[in-house]
């Protein structure tokens, strides 16, 4: 397949390193909005202040210490109890729905979802590679293809449909999901030290990550070939080799020195407004 061997054109981020994403456009902006507007017409936002400013609070403290809180951002909570799921979206649009909430209850674990969505967006995950949306093209022409190939037969319209989906996905497991992937990993390590530069203990991504694949149960196995995402045991391998550096960042930002410098900053810096809460970068998990 002469597709896989087809490079997304992104230069890849080493563990460790924090990127500091990209200026945020008028466009972007209105992007955001216009993600926001289609999720809300299925997902009401929140009336919970107490959980909007905790996951406000999180977001600016992440940011903060990713040196990326000179921009607005735009915090969302959304209900939905039984949807374990947050995203993230070009302008800085961050979203979390109340089902996480219910599920990552400390906020050790809550900042690691935040800040993993905060590492699509600082990695600029969520503005796609021409590699990447031509890939995406190529899987759904293949598939329409396959479609057309078995629609020639009469009566067989059903299988047609069923054809171009199957084809469709295998091309794009093959195409895009390895990329998608590497994206995933990729933004779990930058949240990893973006949390434990905030001052959270890098062990709680770990408790996380072991949770939600308890919460999942065996559906994220069975999927994870067609998934962007990686496998629950992927993840925690790749997050348990780069713990001691995690954690040597983490006992850092913990000092005495290191918590008065951010405290005087605060103090004369004014803070930076949350307000009210492309593709998307969506780690979404509907539980039945």
């Amino acid at each position: 397949m002469a597709l896989v061997g087809c490079g997304a054109g992104r230069v890849p981020i080493a563990p460790g390193s924090i990127p500091t994403g990209s200026y945020v456009s008028a466009e972007d902006e209105a992007y955001g909005h216009q993600v926001l507007s289609t999720l809300t017409a299925t997902h009401p936002l929140s009336r919970d202040d107490a959980a909007i400013n905790r996951v406000r609070g999180l977001v600016q403290r992440l940011a903060t210490a990713g040196k990326v809180d000179q921009h607005p951002w735009n915090v969302f909570v959304l209900e939905g109890d039984q949807t374990i799921n947050a995203a993230a979206t070009r302008g800085n649009y961050v979203f979390v729905w109340s089902g996480m909430l219910h599920l990552a209850r400390s906020d050790g674990e809550l900042a690691t979802v935040i800040a993993h969505e905060l590492g699509h967006l600082l990695a600029n995950h969520t503005k796609p590679t021409a590699a990447e949306e031509a890939s995406d093209i190529m899987a759904k022409v293949g598939g329409e293809i396959a479609g057309q190939a078995v629609a020639m037969q009469p009566m067989y319209s059903p299988l047609a449909q069923l054809a171009s989906v199957l084809v469709s996905e295998a091309i794009k497991a093959l195409a895009v999901n390895p990329e998608s992937q590497r994206l995933e990993i990729e933004a779990d390590h930058i949240g990893f030290f973006l949390m434990a530069d905030a001052g959270f203990d890098p062990n709680n991504a770990l408790s996380f990550w072991s949770k939600m694949s308890g919460a999942l149960g065996n559906s994220g196995a069975a999927l994870s070939f067609f998934s962007s995402h990686p496998d629950s045991e992927e993840r925690l391998i790749a997050l348990r080799a780069l713990l001691p550096q995690a954690l040597k960042r983490y006992h850092q930002a913990r000092s005495p020195s290191t918590r008065q410098r951010r405290k005087t900053k605060d103090t004369k810096s004014p803070s930076n407004t949350m307000q009210p809460s492309g593709s998307t970068e969506d780690d979404s998990f509907a539980l039945p």
